[in-house]
């Protein structure tokens, strides 16, 4: 792996192919910078997870995730099993269909604008969510996210983004995805409490955990998130149809979707369900199982560069 002091992990195939271009440029923006850095590309799903992990074991104080919201997720999983930030730090470089994560921290991709986020080393402890779920194949699973987590509509919405071409742009490419599969989509009852209070039954359309502002390309469905308050924001829309969706997609975007009749929004520090009924599970925009049972957050679980 060895002895670099910042370790970019890239999946070259985030923003449909274009990773892998700016990846490269970006290590040269790097090493004219004075930076000690190497740059390492993911061959397969999860890779970015091992990748991070060796990193770390070999030094590196800086892991910097080159890509979309998927790969960042990634690198935080590895991360975690490394160590977390009592060994090194988290640096963003922005490519990819969803860059949610980094529209939250107001970062963007440009290559100088990297090298300044690296030069400087300013840290910033930020929190993470944990969820237990039943994976792809049907096992018992766990894993960290670091954007957003949701069951419902907006898994078979990631799911069908996912499976598509991307070419479009993350914008575009989540708005076909929403058109096309939400009037399909049944609503599910679900059942869930709040840090131990009360349980809730209700048909839900989406059910959204989230750390950070942003998904979807965009969209805002928890406009006073903060990474770093210790609590997640619970954004949960209920039984509406296509139609209602289709009307209130700019409140969505801007974030005043919060004031509507359907939508419960709270913060919790344990959020637990069961019953979804099959929903799927995306964690930070990728699919990643079923029917979740339980989200923690994290306190001030890893350092990010800003």
């Amino acid at each position: 792996m060895g002895n670099a002091e910042i370790v970019g992990v890239a999946n070259p195939e985030a923003g449909n192919g274009r990773a892998r271009r700016y990846a490269r440029r970006l290590d040269r923006v790097l090493r004219a910078g004075g930076l000690s850095s190497v740059i390492r590309f993911t061959s397969a799903p999860l890779d970015a997870i091992r990748l991070t992990r060796e990193a770390i074991d070999s030094g590196a104080k800086t892991v910097l995730a080159i890509g979309g919201d998927g790969t960042v997720n990634e690198v935080i999983n590895g991360f975690l099993q490394a160590g977390g930030s009592n060994v090194a730090q988290l640096a963003l470089a922005p490519v990819g269909t969803g860059t949610d994560f980094a529209r939250t921290l107001g970062q963007g991709g440009d290559a100088g604008e990297v090298l300044a986020r690296l030069q400087r080393g300013r840290r910033r402890a930020i929190d993470l969510g944990f969820v237990d779920f039943t994976d792809l194949e049907g096992k018992r699973a766990s894993r960290y996210f670091v954007n957003i987590a949701e069951f419902g509509s907006g898994g078979a919405v990631v799911d069908r983004v996912n499976r598509t071409t991307k070419i479009l742009g993350g914008r575009m490419s989540f708005l076909l995805a929403i058109l096309s599969t939400l009037p399909k989509y049944r609503n599910r009852i679900a059942r869930w409490r709040i840090d131990g209070g009360p349980w809730i039954e209700a048909v839900v359309n989406n059910f959204v955990v989230a750390n950070g502002r942003f998904f979807g390309g965009g969209l805002m469905p928890a406009p006073y998130a903060e990474l770093d308050d210790g609590a997640l924001d619970v954004v949960v829309i209920d039984d509406v149809d296509f139609k209602t969706v289709r009307h209130h997609l700019n409140d969505l975007r801007r974030g005043t979707h919060v004031g509507l009749k359907f939508v419960r929004y709270v913060r919790a520090r344990v959020v637990e369900t069961e019953g979804t009924d099959g929903a799927l599970v995306d964690l930070d925009g990728e699919l990643v199982g079923v029917d979740p049972t339980h989200f923690v957050c994290v306190p001030r679980a890893i350092d990010v560069l800003v």
